[in-house]
């Protein structure tokens, strides 16, 4: 039914509401939710209520929120808003877990705004507030943008006002664009928009990657008697900074001060993060913000030891860190240094990476099984199983159990690397020891087997794998039907084809 709703098709949904009935189907509220929705659609505005208010209680079911706001967006899209209010006081007096949410409140003040009823709109805004119901950025957005078209300024500079105070602020589903919209109307009528009102535009231009309209809206704050402060100047410079443009952010670093406005901790803390995320070393404004008297957090420090650890400068890394300590900053902990560590790995940079490793059990912290499990993919992805092989008995000394995906990682290596008997090995040790293999390490290992032809024994992989009870989806699926082919197996590969069309994979 819900189905046949969503598909705008009503009249098939009457149709299995029928059928439901003549099997003696009990309704529940989320079966009589579902056909006020299907006569919702069928623009059966009339029966809707009267289900609602009279059909379901006599049959002992109590609607719940969802139905009256269901009934509630009916009436308004049918501009009956005065029986859409009448129906949601109704809803209000009633008890039993029904009260008003906000998706209620804001569907019948948009009812009302969009017949131009906006003080009947503000006075049930008030209510919901007034009730301790939180507006969402929807109704906010709804209601800004009614009272712009309505030209009611002041009264949109409140809840704008009102919006920010709440931490909402414009975002990429479009409320940027009315937010921008709004800055204008303002501007039109004499309103001058002040530094709060530019940094939620600017903010929302940031999100969006919207560099041009940004800027052109920074540029423009000077004209309307605006002087742009550190934080405005900081989320111009962070928006560049974590899109990796780092000339632009610079300039406008270098603006800020040419401007006269110091950068303080936060605005530091944003270009040296951003510095060390592209691999530049930032040391000198470290050294800068010193200087201005200004005092490091954690998160400049633990940029700064990033950036250190990727260019392998250890020793100077372990300096901030022993800083750190000193200062009583927390230093960082074993998350961030498997960040370091698994970025290492990925770039090939698998030496680097276990010299980060060895740092970080010099400096006390215990290394854990993502620490572990990043080193040895490292390894398999440059080819060194040995090394790899290496890192799982060292593990077992530093008494950190391997998981499935430490092993699956270890398999696939030996897998990619031409030694599928050792990954079989491994993973007869990873049975034995409890841990049971997933989906994902019998693919890699029915790979492993058919690109080395060993047709045979992938297919009696594939029946321990029926046989474990594994969920064997599309790709596992994929991997034995290309491995079949590929040995010149066709005819296995079509039968197990006809079984797959069937939904039928049993033994094979």
């Amino acid at each position: 039914m819900d189905c046949c709703c969503c598909a705008r098709r009503p009249t098939v949904g009457f149709a299995l509401f029928g059928r439901f009935l003549k099997m003696g189907l009990k309704m529940d509220v989320i079966v009589a939710t579902i056909l006020l929705k299907c006569l919702c659609h069928a623009k059966r505005s009339d029966d809707v209520v009267n289900l609602l208010l009279h059909r379901m209680p006599e049959l002992g079911i109590v609607p719940n929120t969802i139905s009256y706001s269901t009934v509630l967006k009916s009436l308004c899209d049918d501009s009956r808003r005065q029986r859409a209010l009448d129906l949601f006081h109704t809803m209000v007096k009633k008890s039993g877990g029904c009260s008003p949410n906000v998706v209620s409140y804001s569907t019948v003040i948009h009812g009302f705004f969009r017949e131009g009823e906006v003080s009947k709109a503000c006075n049930l805004f008030h209510e919901m507030m007034q009730q301790g119901v939180m507006p969402n950025v929807v109704t906010y957005t709804s209601i800004i943008d009614a009272l712009c078209k309505a030209r009611a300024m002041d009264k949109a500079e409140l809840v704008l006002r009102q919006m920010i105070s709440n931490g909402f602020q414009p975002n990429k589903h479009g409320n940027i664009k009315e937010a921008a919209e709004f800055l204008d109307s303002m501007a039109a009528k004499g309103h001058r928009p002040d530094l709060v009102t530019y940094s939620v535009l600017l903010h929302g231009y940031a999100t969006e990657g919207c560099f041009v309209d940004m800027l052109n809206l920074f540029n423009s704050m000077e004209g309307n008697g605006i002087v742009a402060d550190q934080h405005l100047f900081s989320i111009v410079i962070d928006a560049y900074g974590k899109r990796g443009m780092m000339d632009e952010a610079m300039l406008v670093f270098t603006q800020m001060q040419e401007r006269g406005v110091i950068p303080d901790a936060c605005t530091y803390g944003i270009v040296i993060a951003a510095l060390s995320r592209m691999g530049r070393l930032a040391d000198d404004k470290f050294n800068q913000m010193i200087a201005m008297g200004l005092k490091p957090n954690g998160i400049v420090y633990n940029s700064l030891i990033q950036g250190f650890c990727m260019h392998g400068n250890l020793v100077k890394a372990k300096e901030l860190v022993s800083e750190m300590t000193s200062r009583g900053i927390p230093r960082p902990n074993i998350v961030f240094f498997n960040s370091i560590i698994n970025s290492l790995c990925i770039e090939g940079r698998v030496m680097d990476a276990h010299d980060i490793f060895d740092f970080v059990i010099h400096i006390g912290e215990r290394p854990d099984v993502i620490t572990f499990t990043s080193l040895i993919d490292g390894y398999g992805l440059v080819g060194k199983m040995e090394k790899a092989f290496g890192v799982l008995e060292a593990m077992a000394s530093a008494g950190v159990e391997p998981d499935v995906v430490t092993y699956g990682t270890l398999i696939d290596g030996y897998c990619r690397n031409g030694r599928i008997d050792d990954g079989l090995i491994l993973f007869r040790e990873m049975s034995s020891k409890g841990v049971k293999p997933t989906t994902i390490i019998y693919c890699i290992i029915l790979h492993g087997l058919f690109n080395d032809g060993r047709t045979v024994d992938a297919k009696k992989m594939c029946h321990e794998m029926i046989e474990s009870g594994t969920t064997m989806d599309i790709s596992t699926c994929g991997i034995i039907l290309g491995g079949l082919c590929r040995n010149n197996c066709d005819d296995e590969a079509i039968a197990l084809f006809k079984k797959l069309g069937k939904g039928n994979i049993g033994r094979t």
